[in-house]
């Protein structure tokens, strides 16, 4: 009786999918469901160390999980960039900001655009090349300083006349087009807009 087996000739590129090597997707014990515990509360304890328990605490809300890794380098704006080769790719790079010291409103002491240029290649897996090797190799003397996106300092965002942050009542600006009104009906009809006292409905044409 003859084999129903597939034969594959000597030399030949095809061979038998149990011959094919296994690529491992992610290290061995890597779990993408969680990050180990034990790492967590060794970072905690390091930052509890570090800057007390409240700065910990800070750090936790900021990142959201407490991860060991290596420490790469540092960027003009304080942030610290780690790595950690034994988790996933695409898990095993990340940066820490500046820890606020404060209970309320932290999200407006840091912002991914603080993450300066010639980290951000390293920090995207572009390249494999650090940010202070980045820039010792290609920064120019022209090269202006790195500035955050403006729209996260609060104090410079726009506050118009009757915003809760401003004094100023927003008053009676009167309407926002000169309407046509049909022959035989009268103007007075048309109410402004923006009352500042509110008593009437707000009206916006």
């Amino acid at each position: 009786v003859e084999s129903s087996k597939p034969t594959f000739p000597a030399g030949s590129w095809a061979r038998p999918p149990e011959a094919m090597p296994r690529i491992p997707t992610h290290p061995t014990g890597y779990t993408s469901i969680h990050y180990p515990l034990a790492d967590a509360l060794k970072k905690f304890s390091q930052e509890t160390r570090k800057g007390g328990l409240f700065y910990a605490i800070n750090r936790l809300r900021q990142m959201n999980l407490l991860r060991m890794g290596r420490l790469v380098g540092e960027d003009t704006n304080g942030n610290k960039y780690y790595e950690n080769t034994s988790v996933a790719y695409g898990r095993s790079r990340w940066y820490e900001p500046k820890v606020p010291m404060t209970a309320f409103e932290m999200d407006k002491y840091y912002d991914p655009s603080q993450v300066t240029p010639e980290w951000h290649g390293w920090l995207h897996y572009v390249n494999d090349q650090p940010g202070h090797s980045v820039k010792a190799e290609h920064g120019k003397p022209w090269m202006t300083t790195h500035v955050q996106n403006p729209s996260i300092d609060r104090s410079s965002h726009y506050t118009p006349p009757g915003h809760w942050k401003n004094k100023v009542a927003r008053g009676k600006i009167g309407p926002k087009y000169q309407a046509w009104v049909p022959e035989g009906e009268s103007a007075s009809k048309l109410a402004l807009r923006n009352y500042s006292d509110n008593t009437r409905t707000l009206r916006v044409e």
